[in-house]
């Protein structure tokens, strides 16, 4: 849902049902752009970009930053189920494919308590990303 007073276009709406039709998944604007596109609302990259901060500042959407050059995707945050967005799990980066991918792991979270309780530095393990390669990208190199 917009914000109070936000104003909603029927581009705007449909992009916001993409992004919740696609809940759990990362999406870039250009996977947006293209979908919308394909769905007969067009839409132009600043508008995706304008309307994705937009939904950011109201809570709807997560923000990943996929690389140091200002690459990101979004993923959805339902607001009447929040615990099961990415508020307590890590995530790995594919530098090869560039699929971002969940990583439930008892032993992050172990380290993540003890830097807690060792260091008195709490890590958001929501924005927290380790890069290296998938398995799948390694097997297709392995296979050359």
């Amino acid at each position: 849902m917009p914000g109070r007073g936000a104003y909603q276009t029927k581009q705007g709406a449909q992009l916001l049902d993409y992004l919740k039709s696609h809940a759990g998944r990362h999406i870039t604007a250009a996977e947006l752009i293209h979908a919308l596109a394909e769905n007969g609302t067009p839409m132009g990259a600043a508008t995706v970009y304008r309307r994705l901060e937009k939904l950011e500042a109201e809570g709807l959407v997560r923000r990943f930053a996929l690389d140091d050059r200002g690459s990101a995707c979004w993923q959805y945050i339902n607001p009447d189920a929040p615990a099961a967005d990415c508020h307590a799990h890590f995530h790995l980066k594919c530098t090869a494919c560039g699929e971002l991918y969940h990583l439930d792991c008892d032993h992050l979270q172990e380290i993540a308590a003890h830097v807690a309780a060792d260091h008195g530095f709490a890590i958001d393990p929501s924005r927290t990303v380790f890069y290296g390669v998938c398995a799948d990208c390694t097997e297709k190199k392995e296979n050359k």
